[in-house]
């Protein structure tokens, strides 16, 4: 199946042959992914909830050297941007048999115009057999000076689900030990998150969070965020020159997955790529 991409009104659009994976989306504050569908069509992300607008479909955030770009934008917060290297419409996918890539730089910049941290961005789409995959990766790295990724919780990459996967409305969390629920899976050191929800006339279709780089404790929220976050307890300091990666898969499914199903549905291959 030969992959192709679209781009109208600020989104460039994945698709495989003529079924939508999903979309990447860019604003003057921060791009993301948004919408994720699963093979069947069900959509997995929602975009700019009322309460938390800065939580945008597949997102990233951090706070650098104290300035809040997590929030930017949103809670009357500083409008500090993470402005892309190259606008959206100018980027030239990379189209392949195994998917399409993006790749584009990151100035994490404050309100005032002072770059704080760099980043090389990369985002690959797929269709798998029973399941679209995303893998993001963000690399990022200092230049001449030092930058400190601050400790907090509203940080890393994240995950909005949509409104009705809220727990209040029968969504439910579960990571890889069994355990359901934000109590059970906040803090848990698992491979993975998965949640999973409504898709409509009695059917039922989910998403999985995979740490794909260091693993770190989820931070899950029963309102619809979870976040892989490796700075959520600990800064990270960055001298001259020096850098760290943080990266997950996203997988977006259709049906209900038990812990074993998904254990197995994020397994590698021999050549790194996810089943």
């Amino acid at each position: 199946m030969a992959y192709n991409t679209l781009f109208t009104n600020s989104r460039l659009w994945i698709r495989a042959g003529d079924r939508l994976l999903g979309g990447y989306s860019a604003n003057a504050l921060r791009s993301y992914v948004f919408p994720l569908y699963t093979p069947g069509g069900v959509l997995v992300v929602q975009e700019a909830p009322v309460d938390h607008p800065h939580q945008q479909g597949i997102h990233v955030g951090l706070s650098v050297d104290d300035h809040d770009l997590w929030n930017a934008g949103s809670f009357d917060k500083a409008r500090h941007m993470q402005r892309m290297g190259t606008p959206l419409k100018e980027i030239t996918p990379v189209i392949e048999e195994q998917g399409v890539t993006l790749f584009h730089s990151v100035q994490w910049t404050s309100v005032d115009g002072v770059v704080l941290l760099h980043e090389e961005r990369s985002v690959h789409f797929r269709l798998a057999e029973s399941f679209t995959h995303v893998h993001w990766r963000s690399h990022f790295h200092t230049l001449d000076g030092s930058a400190r990724i601050d400790q907090t919780k509203e940080a890393g990459i994240g995950v909005r689900v949509p409104p009705h996967w809220e727990s209040y409305f029968g969504g439910q969390i579960g990571n890889a030990t069994g355990g359901v629920g934000e109590r059970a899976c906040f803090d848990s050191d698992s491979p993975w998150l998965n949640v999973h929800g409504s898709a409509g006339n009695g059917a039922t279709a989910g998403v999985v969070i995979v740490a794909a780089s260091t693993p770190c404790p989820w931070f899950t929220r029963d309102y619809g965020e979870h976040i892989y976050n490796p700075s959520r307890h600990a800064a990270v300091d960055l001298a001259p020159g020096e850098s760290v990666t943080w990266a997950v898969d996203v997988l977006a499914y259709d049906g209900e997955r038990t812990v074993d199903e998904i254990t197995r549905m994020v397994g590698k291959n021999d050549d790194g790529m996810m089943r």
